[in-house]
């Protein structure tokens, strides 16, 4: 059995901020042929894209216009895998997926393990903690020994208490 000894981040404990460039978004999806003879990809395109548009928020990075969205959810309850269905994932009909099996599929495979940047040009993802006193907690609790903030007022273990 392989014991993983460093700091494993709790996906529970995270949220995850999804970005947009639309122009590059456009690029990739026209680049790909609209993701045609690929349901699975045009339906989570036209859901997380349309998602971003509407409720997400707009900023300006240099020329860049991004837009950004914070998503919170439970991975246990929230979350679909590849492996979660009843038959492998390409006999999966993602037409006829409702959009809550859908989100939760988006949510698992997308943004906990992460393949949304990869699959998607203009599209990206960063965790984030949702409690900052608890990641300090845990991150101090890992020692300071080697911490680079060790002594200084950045030091995890001051903001732990």
């Amino acid at each position: 059995m392989k014991v993983r000894l460093d700091y494993v981040t709790n996906s529970s404990s995270v949220s995850y901020i999804i970005t947009m460039n639309a122009d590059m978004a456009e690029f990739g999806k026209k680049r790909n042929h609209n993701y045609t003879g690929d349901t699975k990809k045009q339906r989570i395109f036209e859901t997380l894209s349309k998602d971003l548009v509407s409720s997400g928020e707009i900023r300006q990075f240099g020329d860049n216009e991004i837009i950004m969205k914070q998503y919170d959810f439970s991975k246990k309850p929230d979350c679909k895998y590849d492996y979660s269905f009843e038959v492998p994932i390409n006999e999966v009909d993602f037409s006829k997926m409702s959009d809550e099996v859908l989100w939760a599929y988006i949510y698992g495979e997308y943004f906990v393990n992460s393949r949304l940047p990869a699959e998607f040009k203009g599209l990206g993802l960063v965790q984030v903690p949702r409690d900052k006193n608890k990641l300090a907690e845990k991150i101090h609790s890992l020692g300071c020994d080697d911490c680079e903030r060790k002594g200084t007022e950045k030091c995890h273990g001051n903001k732990a208490e």
